[in-house]
């Protein structure tokens, strides 16, 4: 069973993840965090994942892989040696490489987290936590995004009506078919205002600023939801283990570390585990 879940949660989850990800070095346990991210990335409700974080986590980690090697010189084992260049490091090391793959998981682990979350959360619920601590703010969000849908269906609209009156607005040269979008920008403006002034008048008329803000009753917790809270305070935790104990250390550079400690190995599969329990209780809960 999918649905919109509470936010508390799920920013319990992606926060303890996250900085996770940030606090730890080894290569180990951030693939492990970007396991458990793209398994919480695919757990989200159909149609409500776009697959443009899933492009914009590859690039990016992909950008810092690239860009590693020729910024950083350390490392002992040469993997490649290319032309002198006087501004870039074009030696390639093992240390670079693996020192740039664990820098790109990371920034993708980090990425679909956010998209997971941002799939997973009850838009209104999170607007109304978030509400709580920035109240204005909070509101100018909520309009603005109920806001743009509606432009977007006038614009629509704007632009049938002037099509049925014989106005080519996507035939001629791109100067023209500019000048004919510019038209509709003053009916399409009129009409925004036009619903502006009807939304205040519907806030006004609710009593909207004359008190205390009044809040719905929060729907009873979910199993999804405990079992989210459950998994968000494993991740914590064993992060904190890991860093107390020193079971994350790991170091690239000059030669690379021991990858698969003991510890490493224990931390990275109880977090992939925490991961995919709460992936799983989101999915089918």
């Amino acid at each position: 069973m999918t649905g919109r879940r509470a936010p508390g949660p799920l920013i319990a989850l992606a926060a303890a993840a996250a900085v996770a990800a940030f606090a730890v070095d080894h290569p180990l346990v951030i693939a492990a965090l970007l396991c458990g991210g793209l398994l919480l990335y695919l757990s989200a409700p159909p149609g409500a994942v776009s697959r443009m974080m899933l492009w914009a986590a590859a690039v990016s980690a992909a950008g810092i892989v690239v860009l590693t090697p020729l910024v950083a010189a350390q490392g002992d084992l040469v993997l490649l040696r290319g032309p002198d260049i006087p501004v870039l490091d074009t030696e390639v090391t093992w240390e670079e490489l693996v020192a740039g793959l664990a820098s790109g998981a990371r920034l993708a682990s980090v990425v679909l987290l956010i998209a997971a979350l941002l799939a997973h959360v009850d838009a209104d619920r999170l607007q109304g936590l978030a509400a709580r601590l920035a109240p204005r703010s909070a509101l100018v969000v909520a309009l603005a995004a109920r806001l743009l849908p509606a432009l977007e269906r006038d614009g629509r609209a704007i632009g049938e009506l002037v099509r049925l009156r014989g106005v080519a607005l996507r035939d001629g040269a791109r100067r023209e078919r500019a000048a004919h979008a510019a038209r509709l920008m003053v009916p399409l403006v009129g009409s925004s205002l036009e619903r502006s002034l009807d939304v205040a008048a519907a806030m006004a008329a609710r009593g909207y600023g004359s008190g205390p803000a009044t809040r719905l009753p929060a729907p009873p917790r979910s199993r999804a939801e405990r079992i989210t809270w459950v998994c968000a305070a494993a991740v914590a935790g064993v992060a904190a283990w890991l860093l107390v104990t020193g079971g994350a250390a790991f170091s690239a550079y000059p030669v690379l570390g021991d990858p698969f400690r003991a510890a490493a190995v224990a931390g990275s599969a109880a977090l992939v585990a925490a991961l995919a329990a709460a992936a799983g209780a989101l999915r089918w809960a």
